[in-house]
């Protein structure tokens, strides 16, 4: 990687996005506003268009936030769960958007030439990083930025890679965690400064998924190793920091498919998805890889685990029924509940 120039830029503000389309999320209504921590935001294209939806783990009520005649994806609530992050092709190009909990108060936050995509709330400012493909020079690939919600002002943080992927913020906001998919000698996991400074290569495999514990000491991922994924965890050397190295500890073995970690809210343990047993099934492990249990059975694929914010329930998906489908259940599989029921395909539930 080049050496970051060092430069600021700041996107002319984004076109508003139209009346006719706020006047229509605001028709629309919601039906309810899910309490507390029950509102899972998922995507389905129910109605033929990939739309974001909310839906009440409690109550299985559901309301639809979006509606605009584009693809809406990536859904990403804010850390205070007050605001929706995601990606919205209503312009004809893909930018980030952001939208209230009650399905009004869209703002457009990008306004550029190429795709933009993978929204990630900072922990505790109103910022968000994400992948953009613009570059006012015209070279290919894909860099990382952040915006700030407030002066819509951007930070270029990545500079002159070749495609470059978005993980994780670390919980107090440090740093940002990424991967390359290519080339091969840019692949693996880094760490940058959210300003664009203090560029850290922790991995030199193909190391992707990067999520960091909330307690901010380890970062799960997975590494193609022998044409299977297996899940590592990483944390700094004994006593040491994130600059003096990665000690890596490899959680799953098999010579299977193990993907999607998601860390614990008390970053004791994961959940994670495995082929293990013939089909893709929803695991949980502790951190250390230990006690690994098997939550879901059955002949369909069960993908896409996400933890309640209390760390009592997983919300994941199933294509158990035909399309694919929000359930919930117990942290140790029991009582679950199918959420959707409307025949379209729901997917990428946040909680």
């Amino acid at each position: 990687m080049k050496k970051p120039r060092g430069i600021k830029v700041l996107f002319p503000l984004p076109r508003v996005i139209s009346v006719a389309s706020i006047a229509l999320v605001v028709a629309m209504g919601c039906s309810f506003i899910p309490s507390g921590d029950s509102g899972i935001v998922y995507v389905s294209d129910t109605d033929g268009d990939r739309d974001l939806y909310v839906v009440d783990a409690k109550t299985g009520e559901t309301s639809r936030l979006t509606n605009n005649g584009g693809p809406d994806e990536e859904p990403r609530w804010s850390p205070d769960s007050k605001q929706i992050a995601y990606v919205s092709r209503e312009s004809g190009d893909k930018e980030i958007n952001v939208i209230s909990r009650e399905g009004q108060d869209v703002k457009r936050l990008t306004n550029s030439q190429g795709l933009d995509a993978s929204p990630r709330w900072h922990p505790k400012q109103p910022v968000l990083a994400y992948v953009s493909e613009a570059d006012e020079e015209g070279r290919a690939g894909s860099e990382i930025y952040s915006i700030s919600l407030e002066s819509r002002e951007v930070d270029q943080v990545t500079f002159d890679g070749p495609v470059e992927e978005l993980g994780d913020w670390s919980p107090d906001g440090e740093w940002l965690v990424f991967y390359n998919l290519e080339p091969d000698e840019e692949q693996g996991l880094w760490l940058r400064n959210p300003t664009g400074v203090n560029l850290l290569r922790l991995t030199d495999k193909n190391d992707t998924q990067p999520v960091w514990s909330p307690d901010g000491k380890y970062i799960a991922f997975v590494r193609l190793q022998d044409d299977s994924q297996v899940i590592f965890m990483g944390q700094p050397m004994k006593g040491g920091s994130w600059e003096e190295g990665l000690d890596e500890t490899r959680l799953t073995h098999g010579g299977f498919d193990d993907h999607s970690p998601a860390w614990h809210p008390n970053s004791k343990g994961l959940a994670f998805v495995s082929t293990r047993d013939g089909n893709a099934e929803i695991y949980t492990m502790q951190a250390d890889g230990a006690e690994q249990k098997r939550l879901t059975s059955n002949k369909a694929e069960d993908v896409s685990p996400v933890w309640s914010p209390n760390g009592k329930q997983l919300a994941f998906v199933t294509h158990l029924y035909g399309s694919a489908d929000i359930l919930v259940m117990n942290a140790d599989g029991s009582e679950q509940r199918r959420l959707t029921k409307n025949g379209g395909d729901d997917i990428m539930p946040d909680w």
